[in-house]
């Protein structure tokens, strides 16, 4: 079972604090038996003239006492049973996101983020109430259902205990066919929890586009049915669920009437006294929560199962990175590219092959090609997004592989196509990759991505908010942004993919001017203009993953080739734009 691995590991780990609450569960359940005990004893005395007023005074107050006692011990185990497994969602979240972090983007690729994020909340809170009150319903339940028929068998009258069990193998078999259909009922709901959480997060995604199209009521319509669908799939868990009660009230209720049917015949005939039947039906009323604690126990199991065979899948996906390297500083920011070829997963020809370039420290390359060539999975590949098996990329002295992923990534600072910003304030998104950055070298680095009148334009500064995936900004905003953020950053490498392809002309060649100031760094220049790489120290030019051309801007030019008809091309319709007339 899926859910008894997580539990084994995680009790092994913490078994002095469940030891210490399971202790303390025993002397709640002794002391919980003790009672009816005490109580069929002050019936018998008080019928046999053997208590006065003060003796029975004394009694009462000492179950007080008991009563109390026990009040405290519970909250004991409480603490220390809930407060534990609250550690193993901890856990379980942060084995969670650390998988996250390890895994290509190829996985994201086939994967749902809704479907992930009901994993990281529903699945895992699922598992960590079967490590808290699955343990609570099984041991106390186990624990007072054994004391209750120890002490009717042993302490007062065995066969009038043994025929009140005669219901309980029913319910035992009421039980087990309930157990197996909530599982499966779970899985399902759990499933189909996956499916809305995916929606709701495409739909809050695309809300704009939906405006846009008039979608917004189609929209709310599919969502409906979604709804529907996770509503009628919980019913049926609670339906089944709801089941457990008149399994256990029924099997109850015939030990009850068995209890007082022959149990009034053995106390006429002088078998047991009155107190022993008193007794002897108080224990019996407390079997009703050793019953309904085994069909909780089975109902948290179940579902924490169908959770944990989810969660078992997600952890046991593939790593195809693996971050087995050793050295933790870069020799020199120089890159030496022999590719031999390159294919993505399940993709029917390579995206790159037969592409040598090396770049020495403090140089710059530029990367053009039309769409789909290759150039954006030639920067995946420098960070080690993805495993190449044909061919070696070597940073400094060393092959990618050699370094640990943290220090490799730590190398780099990356502009993708389309920049990540987080739901924080302008400073803090700047300041990703150099928490300690003072406000003043954040506005220097603002002012050197082209952003300085933007900054000012903004009302908080610094401070504002710009919304998640920095909705509040434009595109060629958010472009600058996310290059002031690698112009910040100590990386010594610059990786550029299409980060200019949302400004103007004007802002592009400020960006160029700044880009090239920057002194000692290695860039990498993605790009479809040409003009954002014609000062670039050597060009690549790509088309369908293999290297067509290559060379300076200028010996480019002089080939007179597919670069030099695309540059003509480009700076014609470039006039046309400054000067329509």
């Amino acid at each position: 079972m899926a859910l008894a691995r997580f539990l084994r590991a995680f009790f092994s780990q913490h078994r002095l604090a469940y030891l210490g609450a399971i202790a303390v569960l025993l002397i709640v359940g002794v002391l919980n038996m003790a009672l009816p005990w005490w109580v069929g004893r002050i019936i018998d005395a008080l019928r046999a003239g053997e208590l006065d007023a003060r003796a029975l005074l004394l009694r009462v107050a000492l179950l007080g006492v008991v009563g109390l006692a026990l009040y405290g011990l519970r909250y004991v185990w409480r603490v220390r049973l809930f407060g534990t497994s609250y550690r193993l969602g901890i856990e379980l979240r942060d084995r969670f996101y650390a998988k996250l972090t390890r895994l290509d983007p190829g996985f994201f690729q086939n994967r749902r983020s809704g479907d992930l994020l009901a994993r990281a909340t529903q699945d895992i809170d699922a598992i960590e109430t079967a490590a808290g009150e699955g343990v609570l319903s099984s041991v106390d339940g186990a624990l007072t259902l054994v004391l209750a028929l120890g002490i009717m068998i042993v302490g007062i009258d065995a066969p009038l205990a043994l025929l009140a069990l005669v219901p309980f193998p029913f319910m035992a078999w009421g039980f087990y066919r309930v157990a197996r259909r909530v599982q499966t009922h779970f899985g399902e709901s759990l499933e189909s929890f996956s499916r809305l959480n995916d929606r709701t997060q495409e739909a809050i995604g695309g809300l704009r586009m939906l405006r846009q199209n008039s979608l917004v009521e189609a929209e709310i319509r599919d969502f409906d049915a979604r709804a529907r669908d996770h509503t009628e799939a919980n019913f049926r868990v609670q339906r089944m669920e709801a089941c457990y009660d008149p399994v256990v009230l029924l099997a109850l209720a015939a030990a009850t009437l068995l209890t007082l049917t022959v149990g009034s015949w053995r106390y006429l005939t002088d078998v047991i006294t009155l107190g022993q039947l008193t007794s002897f039906t108080l224990y019996l009323v407390t079997l009703i929560w050793p019953m309904f604690a085994l069909g909780w126990c089975l109902n948290i199991l179940q579902r924490g199962e169908a959770a944990a065979r989810r969660l078992d899948e997600f952890l046991g996906e593939h790593e195809t990175i693996v971050d087995a390297g050793h050295r933790t500083r870069l020799s020199a920011p120089t890159l030496r590219i022999d590719i031999v070829s390159f294919g993505y997963p399940r993709a029917a020809t390579p995206a790159l092959r037969d592409l040598h370039v090396e770049l020495a420290a403090g140089r710059t390359l530029g990367i053009v090609g039309a769409t789909g060539s290759g150039k954006s999975t030639l920067l995946r590949l420098l960070l080690r997004q993805y495993p190449l098996e044909h061919g070696t990329i070597r940073l400094g002295d060393h092959e990618l592989s050699e370094y640990s992923l943290t220090a490799l990534r730590e190398s780099f600072a990356w502009v993708p196509q389309d920049p990540w910003l987080f739901a924080a304030t302008l400073g803090e998104n700047v300041a990703l990759g150099r928490p300690e950055a003072t406000p003043t070298e954040i506005r220097q680095a603002l002012e050197q991505a082209a952003f300085a009148s933007d900054l000012a334009a903004l009302p908080e500064g610094l401070e504002t908010r710009i919304g998640e995936r920095g909705i509040t900004l434009s595109g060629g905003q958010r472009q600058r942004v996310a290059l002031a953020r690698a112009l910040l950053s100590p990386a010594p490498i610059l990786l550029l993919d299409d980060t200019l392809s949302a400004v103007d002309q004007g802002t592009e060649r400020r960006l160029l001017a700044t880009l090239a100031e920057q002194r000692g760094r290695t860039c990498v220049i993605v790009s479809h203009r040409l003009s954002a790489v014609a000062g670039a120290d050597h060009l690549l030019v790509l088309a369908e993953g293999r290297v067509i051309e290559q060379g300076s801007h200028a010996e480019l030019l002089a080939h007179d080739d597919h670069y030099a008809r695309l540059w003509h091309h480009q700076q014609s319709q470039r006039s046309r734009e400054e000067n329509p007339s």
